[in-house]
């Protein structure tokens, strides 16, 4: 799933913004992390039409704590060059270990329409949510 891989990317890339506050940048990106990994699970756990309704409040949750990851890096002060290197290979580390189970799921709901037509609400704009 391209999006989500956009997603995590630009998620990442908000880690440089400014301000400060309590948070920190790796304390967003192990956020972001567990919530691209709770996603993967959701889209997974999918397998009849019981399951996909289920999945429409956690997912709408998940969505949720993202828009919240995005706020919060958006406050984040960028890390030294030391750590955002570090965070970068994080990232792609995290994009290794979660992307395939997504693109995997979202190929195989794809094949199902009644399950994608559950689904597709909950999925829609997404890519707006950082």
């Amino acid at each position: 799933m391209k999006t989500m891989m956009l997603m995590l990317v630009l998620a990442f890339s908000l880690l440089g913004g400014c301000g400060s506050g309590g948070d920190s940048a790796e304390r967003v990106f192990a956020d972001m992390s567990s919530n691209m990994r709770e996603m993967s699970t959701i889209l997974t756990s999918v397998t009849d039409e019981a399951s996909a309704k289920a999945a429409v409040p956690r997912i709408d949750a998940v969505r949720e704590k993202m828009r919240d990851c995005a706020r919060r890096a958006r406050a984040v002060r960028k890390p030294d060059a030391l750590t955002e290197k570090r965070l970068d290979e994080a990232t792609l580390a995290v994009q290794r270990e979660v992307m395939p189970a997504i693109v995997a799921a979202r190929q195989r709901l794809m094949a199902q329409p009644t399950l994608m037509a559950i689904l597709a609400p909950a999925l829609q704009g997404m890519e707006n949510d950082l």
